[in-house]
């Protein structure tokens, strides 16, 4: 890639890049939130065209006007978020993904294919599965099985291994470097500096749409990485555990919890739990196993089958309140979807917190939101041109700033947070959960907060409490819990 710009409204995602990815390579691309990671490989894969400067694939200057110009250059991305029908079966969303491209018209035969693949990487899915009974983790590697199925020479990862367990990304960290031993190249995006330290053999860091450097990972340490992402803000990073709340009274008390999934079984199956003021509540667990029905009933956006939830505030329990009620009361909400359950692109930061009931009355005073909009901006590090740019303009990680900015603020009471610092850098991450706990201990609010990464839930928790197919199987004091074992019951 050589000179590569490319710009939106108000702004440069990148300026003057230019970078080399050799066959036979696993190479990672680390930024901040904003530098312009996932632009640099949407080039690369079709999804966008750049503005100025050149692709060239093997010597050879190519225009990659769309993603399926990308595939017949042997070039496949798969994504954070996995992009399949959930009613069809694992087999049935391969077919529609790989016949545009002249790919497998025999189910039988693609059918055959995955199961090959699957067993390389160590996925076990039965083809014939209806895609809405797999886990996070299953829908994520059917994704990468069928980058393997195209027969891809180079496959970008943006930002796709983030949710997976250890286990399944050591297995298929294992097959990438056979991959790439074959001939193949590896382009990972990630936020995850040791994870590209453990299975990168390059890595190129951007900053601000910028190129700093493409460096050996053998000729260079994390923490010089580290420096090269952020600068000073570097010396923020830390991952010991955070200051300990003081619990006092409960504020969220759950019992008896019974919640169906959007196919009519149950995911949730008898979930029982209190959440008190001045602490955090960790809900760990590996994605699918019913946490995002649960904090959608929690906060009112899905149905109860049976059992109780109970809001205490100043003296007052209210039960099964509604979404406008917990609104009122001071609740907070980081969601699973952010895109649906969160902001609206199509406006800018003002109008984002002016939607939240306590912001505004029966007059908007917008030059008090604008003040609060920037406060967020310099809490955060929030790279946008103004408060008025629509957030549609902003990067994955920039509107999740804007989104979580907005919440803290919001939590007068209780916080139900999913996935708070997804898509997050290291700097941002580690900020996020500080002042998550700030406000615990000094405001002596009550926090649930369910999360896939494991180091935030020790890090931020008093409690920890394990949910696997729908139920709570263990609780534990996070400042004694036994790591290995909280894993175990995650994947039993």
């Amino acid at each position: 890639m050589r000179k590569i710009t490319k710009r939106f409204p108000g702004s440069i995602a990148l300026d003057n890049v230019s970078v080399d990815f050799y066959e036979g390579t696993i190479h990672a691309v680390l930024g901040e939130n904003g530098a312009g990671k996932s632009t640099l490989v949407k080039i690369l894969s079709g999804i966008y065209t750049p503005d100025e400067g050149a692709i060239y694939v093997k010597g050879k200057r190519v225009t990659i006007e769309s993603p399926m110009k990308a595939i017949s250059l042997g070039i496949a991305m798969v994504s954070q978020s996995p992009v399949l029908i959930d009613r069809l079966t694992v087999a049935e969303n391969l077919i529609l993904g790989l016949r545009k491209y002249g790919v497998f018209s025999s189910p039988k035969k693609v059918e055959k294919t995955f199961a090959e693949i699957a067993q390389k990487i160590g996925i076990k899915v039965d083809p014939n599965e209806e895609v809405w009974k797999l886990s996070y983790t299953q829908k994520q590697l059917v994704e990468i099985s069928r980058a393997l199925i195209l027969n891809s020479k180079a496959i970008i990862l943006d930002e796709a291994l983030t949710y997976l367990p250890l286990e399944e990304r050591r297995k298929f960290y294992k097959y990438l470097k056979e991959f790439v031993a074959g001939g193949g190249l590896v382009i990972l995006i990630t936020h995850k500096i040791p994870e590209a330290f453990e299975v990168a053999s390059k890595i190129t860091v951007l900053r601000r749409g910028k190129l700093v450097n493409t460096v050996d990972t053998n000729n260079i340490t994390m923490d010089s990485v580290r420096e090269m992402m952020f600068g000073e803000r570097a010396k923020e990073i830390s991952y010991e555990r955070l200051m300990d709340g003081t619990p006092l009274e409960p504020i969220l008390e759950v019992s008896d919890l019974w919640v169906k999934n959007d196919f009519g079984t149950y995911a949730l199956k008898g979930v029982s739990f209190t959440v008190r003021r001045g602490e955090v509540l960790g809900i760990a667990g590996v994605i699918g196993n019913g946490q995002t029905e649960l904090v959608q009933a929690l906060f009112g956006l899905r149905p109860i089958e049976r059992g109780s939830i109970r809001i205490t505030v100043n003296g007052r329990t209210y039960v099964r309140p509604s979404t406008l009620q917990l609104r009122k009361l001071g609740a907070g909400y980081i969601p699973d979807q952010p895109l649906s359950h969160g902001v609206t692109i199509d406006y800018g930061m003002n109008e984002n917190i002016a939607i939240i009931p306590g912001y505004t009355g029966p007059i908007i005073n917008w030059a008090r939101l604008e003040k609060l909009s920037k406060k967020f901006i310099e809490d955060l590090a929030i790279v946008t041109p103004g408060s008025k740019t629509p957030l549609k303009f902003l990067s994955g990680g920039n509107l999740m700033k804007t989104l979580v900015a907005r919440e803290i603020d919001t939590a007068k009471n209780l916080l139900i947070s999913f996935n708070p610092t997804r898509g997050l850098d290291e700097v941002t991450s580690v900020k996020v959960r500080k002042l998550i706990k700030e406000k615990v201990v000094r405001d002596k609010i009550g926090v649930l907060m369910v999360s896939e990464d494991l180091d935030e839930i020790f890090q931020v928790s008093d409690r920890i409490a394990v949910l696997n197919d729908g139920k709570i199987v263990g609780l534990f004091d996070a400042k004694t819990a036994d790591r290995g074992e909280v894993e175990r019951l995650m994947v039993m």
